[in-house]
């Protein structure tokens, strides 16, 4: 099963990151086979690292769970709140794979669907496809969040390249789901590409 694992930073951290960073590196390298996508999450304005955001695939949460707890940034205490949710790629693309632009931005759009989610859903499913495809050339990796049995969608995760942030709220703005009010709770994060 794959997993995103968000880790959000606690404050005034940087100095304590700077010096874990070739450790954390070095934990990343024995990964290599699992990491789908990994990179920080920064503010807007690119300045300050707040955290970071991965999909990874391993057999369960606990094998999830036991990963990010022997990170060294973890080990170090940087993070604030460690979130682990199941996640399932609609594309067959790693980030090792995948081809970088030159002057574009990363995003990460990470919602989470209403009690009533799967009925919203259901009837807008063709459309919903429809836009994502129509926007594959701005789109790094998808797809929907899932509970534990890997059988219940609970959310979306997107990651997309474009201009500028507004490219990225202009988009979700017109994406079926989200005009149809599927989401409870919505992010639109800065997020970078990150060693793999």
């Amino acid at each position: 099963m794959h997993w995103l694992i968000k880790c959000r930073a606690k404050s005034n951290i940087d100095a304590l990151r700077e010096a874990t960073l070739p450790a954390h590196r070095n934990f990343l390298d024995g990964y290599a086979k699992e990491t789908w996508y990994s990179g920080p999450l920064f503010t807007d304005d690119n300045k300050n690292a707040i955290g970071s955001l991965r999909l990874i695939e391993f057999p369960d949460r606990a094998a999830a769970t036991a990963y990010i707890n022997a990170d060294p940034y973890t080990k170090a205490g940087l993070f604030e709140s460690i979130l682990i949710e199941g996640w399932r790629p609609r594309l067959d693309v790693r980030q090792r794979d995948y081809k970088r632009k030159p002057d574009t931005m990363q995003f990460v759009i990470h919602a989470h669907d209403k009690s009533d989610g799967a009925a919203r859903r259901a009837p807008l499913r063709e459309a919903h496809l429809a836009y994502l495809n129509q926007h594959r050339a701005i789109t790094i990796a998808r797809g929907p969040l899932l509970a534990d049995s890997g059988e219940r969608t609970i959310g979306s995760l997107l990651m997309l390249d474009v201009t500028n942030k507004a490219e990225a709220e202009a988009f979700w703005a017109n994406e079926p789901f989200n005009r149809a009010g599927v989401f409870e709770t919505m992010t639109i994060e800065r997020w970078r590409f990150g060693h793999v």
